[in-house]
C-alpha cells in the first residue's frame, strides 16, 4: 500500500495537457505516437526533465513531469515545437495545429501525485479506447516492464517498489468518473471567486478569508511573489480574479508574474 500521505515541498512536479487546436487529432498513426516520444527524449537532453507518467490519446496528451519551474514553458515548448515541424512535413500542411497554451497544474502532495497518475494511465478506459493494461501508449507499460522513457522509481517508490500494489491502486474497482473527479483538472474552466477563495484559505491554512489581505501583506516582497505565484497555479483563475479576490493592484499582479516566466 502506498506510505504515508507527506507534502511536497516545492515539488517541481506538474501535471501537463497538450491539445489539439479545435480538439483536432494530433496522432494520425503510430509512426507520429514514436516520433512524439523520441522527441521527448530530445527535449529530456535540453532541459532535463523527467517525466513520471504519460498517456497518448488521438487528440491530447496528458503528461506528468518533474521540472524546474523556470525551464516548465521552455521544455514543453521545445518538445511541442518539434512535434508540430514533423507533422507539418509529414501531412504538408502550414501552421500550428497544437494549442500554444498548454495547461498545467502543479502538484504539491502525495494524495494528489497518486491520483492523477492513476488517472493518466486509466484515460483509455475514460475514452472507451482500451483497457489500462492493454493500451500501448502509456507509461502504464513502463512500470510494468521497467522500460522506455518513464522515471518510475519516484512513484513506485510510495508503494514500497511493489509492482503488484502499484497495479492494484492503479486499476482498482472504481467508476471512471471517480478517478476524473479525483483529478479534475479538465473539468474546471473557470473557478468563482468563492472557490477560488475556498481553495486558498485550504492552500495557505487560514480560517478566514478576511485574514488573506493581512496574511499577504505580512510578507516581504519576494515572499509576496511566491505566494502570488502559487496562487496563479490555480486552475481555472486568472489575474484579474486574483486581484478582485486578494486585494492587489491587477498590474502589479502582472508584472510579478510576467517577471517570473
Amino acid at each position: 500500500m502506498p506510505r504515508n500521505l507527506r507534502i511536497f515541498c516545492n515539488s517541481k512536479i506538474y501535471h501537463i495537457i497538450l491539445k489539439g487546436i479545435d480538439n483536432q487529432d494530433i496522432f494520425y498513426d503510430n509512426q507520429d505516437r514514436y516520433v512524439f516520444l523520441e522527441n521527448i527524449k530530445k527535449s529530456q537532453k535540453k532541459y532535463a526533465y523527467n517525466v513520471l507518467a504519460y498517456c497518448l490519446m488521438n487528440n491530447h496528451v496528458h503528461m506528468v513531469i518533474q521540472v524546474e519551474n523556470d525551464l516548465l514553458s521552455k521544455a514543453i515548448q521545445s518538445l511541442t515545437i518539434r512535434y508540430v515541424y514533423y507533422f507539418n512535413k509529414k501531412y504538408d500542411r502550414e501552421g500550428p495545429f497544437v494549442r500554444n497554451r498548454f495547461k498545467s497544474k502543479i502538484i504539491e502532495n502525495l494524495s494528489y501525485f497518486l491520483k492523477v497518475c492513476r488517472y493518466v494511465h486509466r484515460n483509455p478506459e475514460k475514452a472507451n479506447i482500451n483497457k489500462t493494461e492493454k493500451y500501448k501508449w502509456s507509461s502504464y507499460n513502463d512500470y510494468i516492464s521497467g522500460e522506455g522513457i518513464t522515471k518510475t522509481k519516484i512513484l513506485l517508490n510510495y508503494f514500497n517498489n511493489n509492482i503488484n500494489d502499484f497495479v492494484k491502486f492503479t486499476l482498482q474497482k472504481e467508476s471512471l468518473e471517480e478517478v476524473s473527479n479525483e483529478a479534475d483538472f479538465e473539468l474546471i474552466s473557470k473557478l468563482t471567486d468563492e472557490q477560488l477563495i475556498k481553495i486558498i484559505k485550504e492552500r495557505f491554512s487560514l480560517t478566514s478569508f478576511e485574514d488573506v489581505p493581512k496574511f499577504i501583506k505580512g510578507y516581504s516582497k519576494e515572499e509576496k511573489e511566491k505566494i502570488i505565484k502559487n496562487i496563479d497555479n490555480i486552475v481555472g483563475t486568472n489575474p484579474r480574479q486574483m486581484a478582485r479576490v486578494i486585494g492587489i493592484n491587477r498590474k502589479l499582479i502582472y508584472k510579478i508574474l510576467k517577471r517570473q516566466k
